[in-house]
């Protein structure tokens, strides 16, 4: 193999080298939006499950007020 076609070889496993090493740094990336993602998801849950247990607290005790008339 002569001069050119080692450099050339050199220069594509560079290349791939490098894309490599970005896409595990996308895969990390990803996985970690993925986890995020699943928190906010589970805080989002809460909150709703929070807030039609404020609203049923609320129409509960609003349905047992009395009339204004008595």
């Amino acid at each position: 193999m002569n001069k050119q076609m080692e450099e050339r070889i050199e220069k594509i496993e560079a290349v791939i080298s490098n894309l490599v090493r970005n896409s595990e740094d996308l895969s990390d990336i990803v996985a970690a939006q993925d986890k995020e993602i699943s928190r906010i998801k589970d805080s989002l849950q809460w909150l709703l499950e929070r807030d039609f247990e404020r609203q049923n607290a609320e129409n509960t005790v609003t349905d047992e007020k009395l009339p204004p008339h008595w």
